[in-house]
């Protein structure tokens, strides 16, 4: 028999720190594809990353003065406040502690890539662990979802093709 288990059972419970930042960087990257997904069929280069040409992407949803589209924005602006985090976990070294309370923390510890990188060291406490997480859950189901959607609507493919950056 196999037992399911829903993201509220499996939440950081099992206090692992590792499957956290795994999963956030997991559910970053599946926003990140569908984003490169969008931009592929909008002919946008993405020689150096599918995130190349996000500026235009995105100025490209705003003109189309369309809800999905705006909706969509707007998730991704969400989604790009959390990119300082995606980098500080893909680099870091984590380590976990038990506070005098005998409450888990987890410290990442980032090395720096020149001397001028200011990324700073992060203690997390197990809220913003579990909120951090439940963001970039939300966030790579509802871009997925809606870049989704709006491949599907081949007018409104069409209209966010013909735009041109000013």
């Amino acid at each position: 028999m196999q037992i399911e288990i829903g993201l509220a059972d499996k939440r950081l419970q099992a206090r692992d720190p590792f499957e956290w930042a795994g999963r956030v960087l997991s559910h970053f990257a599946c926003a990140e594809q569908a984003i490169g997904r969008l931009s592929l069929a909008l002919d946008l280069p993405i020689e150096k990353g599918a995130l190349s040409n996000l500026a235009d992407l995105r100025n490209r949803l705003v003109a189309a003065e369309d809800r999905h589209c705006s909706a969509l924005n707007n998730r991704i602006a969400r989604w790009m406040s959390h990119r300082p985090v995606r980098h500080l976990l893909a680099h870091a070294t984590i380590h976990q502690l038990t506070d005098l309370a005998g409450r888990d923390v987890v410290i990442t510890r980032h090395l720096p890539r020149d001397r001028d990188d200011v990324t700073p060291d992060r203690m997390w406490t197990s809220e913003e662990r579990e909120e951090l997480l439940r963001q970039a859950t939300s966030d790579s189901r509802s871009i997925s979802d809606q870049v989704s959607n709006l491949l599907s609507d081949k007018a409104l493919v069409a209209k966010l093709k013909r735009h041109q950056p000013r």
